[in-house]
């Protein structure tokens, strides 16, 4: 017995775990528009409140309302599984001890084989014992099981942290898009009242005789058109309001949600620091979901060679409670236990192929991680960049057309261009601000799109 003892006491510490080696990746020396170095897991990192770098009250005060979202508090209880998963795994690499007492009046057969007539058939047995068990870790399943777990732990954690990256994210476009959306609202109100204008007119000059009826009803399908796109945006501000609330975790109905009316400056990158894609919190969750498959594969090899289970028990015995704790009535035992399958159809192989299947499922998966945040980046950065030409030119558009309204206000109070003109001219005016506007909801959000792509804002 002492040899096996020997060998379960000081082989604890092998492991049959493949060693670990973070997936390796072909990858681009650099963002199209900056460099970049290689990602590792660093979503530790501090984040902070990144979306006060729009300098937005109303926002920050949405941001801060964002820990009662149901998803998230889903998330929160996911993590608390796994880190009470993470405690059993590690409670296994210890001595179980367990304490009885117990008190028994009994009655044998005289008939019994055993039997013999100076033995009572009658008697009372008193006992108070302990007994410990012990699983030495010999081939690192425990410790396999525990590094899952662990692994598993910082995965649910780095989940967590990455819902709540998406959220705020969520939550800002949102914002943006509602802020820009109102704005384009409040223009599409105006027209509707300058295609009002447009369409007395035109009935005016009708009933002189001045303008053909189809002119009168090409003006009036005009105004109704404007109507319909100013219902329109009162559906989308209904929908954003309605989308931003849930995302609080609050009812829909009669909820507002209040926005700045001063215009925000999309975050401008100067250069990409490589620490803020490192920190995206689902390239740490795949590796570590990586890690742990490759725990999982030591797991399963242990299966393939002997257990061994430690065992003592001991205590008092006796049919008197006045003498059961004494010398005499002590007893005591002491084992080791050995098992290992000889034959199981097959079940073992298969278990430790399904484990190194599932490992390369995670490499997989990490991987298509990795390249779907460069994608992320590099569209982020292209969106930014090619909205900004769209915006130079639509601010080029809406100075034109504002020239070109002071040419026709000239006009007309000169006596040079009828009324309609003006009317025209500051309809173009309008619609072409209103394209600004919208212009300037796609810059935001593309700007909170990206830095969500990086994992968190420039700190």
């Amino acid at each position: 017995m002492k040899p096996i003892l020997f060998l379960a006491l000081f082989c604890s510490a092998c492991s049959l775990a493949p060693a670990y080696n973070r997936p390796a990746m072909d990858v681009p020396r650099e963002f199209a528009g900056g460099m970049f170095a290689q990602a590792r897991p660093s979503d530790d990192l501090p984040k902070g409140t990144w979306w006060k770098i729009y300098d937005d009250h109303d926002l920050d005060a949405l941001e801060d309302q964002l820990s009662e979202n149901q998803n998230l508090q889903a998330a929160l209880q996911r993590l608390k599984q796994a880190q009470s998963a993470l405690g059993a795994a590690r409670a296994q690499l210890f001595p179980s001890l367990d304490l009885g007492a117990s008190a028994q009046k009994l009655q044998t057969s005289k008939n019994r084989a055993t039997y013999f007539s100076a033995m009572p058939s009658r008697y009372r047995d008193n006992q108070l014992f302990a007994d410990v068990s012990y699983e030495p870790d010999v081939f690192g399943r425990l410790s396999n099981l525990v590094q899952a777990s662990r692994m598993n732990f910082e995965a649910s954690k780095a989940d967590l942290a990455s819902l709540r990256l998406s959220l705020e994210a969520e939550l800002a476009a949102s914002y943006f898009s509602l802020q820009a959306l109102r704005k384009e609202e409040a223009l599409q109100k105006e027209i509707v009242a300058r295609q009002g204008e447009h369409v007395r007119l035109i009935e005016s000059l009708f009933e002189g005789g001045a303008a053909a009826e189809s002119e009168f009803d090409q003006a009036k399908i005009s105004l109704e058109n404007a109507k319909s796109l100013s219902h329109e945006y009162e559906l989308q501000d209904d929908t954003l309001v309605h989308a931003i609330a849930l995302l609080l975790g609050k009812p829909a109905t009669g909820y507002q949600v209040q926005t700045e009316t001063s215009e925000p400056r999309p975050w401008v990158y100067s250069s990409l620091p490589s620490k803020l894609l490192e920190r995206r919190p689902d390239i740490a969750s795949a590796e570590r979901q990586v890690e742990a498959a490759n725990a999982e594969v030591g797991v399963a090899r242990a299966a393939f060679f002997p257990s061994f289970i430690l065992n003592a028990n001991g205590g008092f015995e006796s049919a008197q409670l006045a003498n059961l704790i004494q010398t005499p009535s002590e007893f005591w035992s002491l084992g080791l236990a050995a098992a290992v399958n000889l034959f199981d159809a097959g079940l073992r192989r298969s278990l430790t192929e399904e484990a190194k299947a599932r490992y390369e499922e995670t490499v997989a998966n990490y991987k298509q991680t990795v390249l779907n945040a460069y994608r992320e980046v590099e569209d982020g950065m292209s969106t930014l960049n090619r909205l900004e030409l769209e915006n130079a030119s639509q601010k080029s558009a809406v100075d034109l057309s504002s020239k070109n309204l002071d040419q026709a206000k000239f006009g007309y109070e000169g006596g040079m261009s009828p009324y309609q003109d003006l009317v025209t001219s500051r309809i173009q005016y309008l619609q072409a601000e209103q394209q600004l506007a919208a212009l300037q909801g796609r810059r935001m959000t593309g700007s909170v799109l990206l830095v969500k792509a990086l994992g968190g804002g420039p700190q």
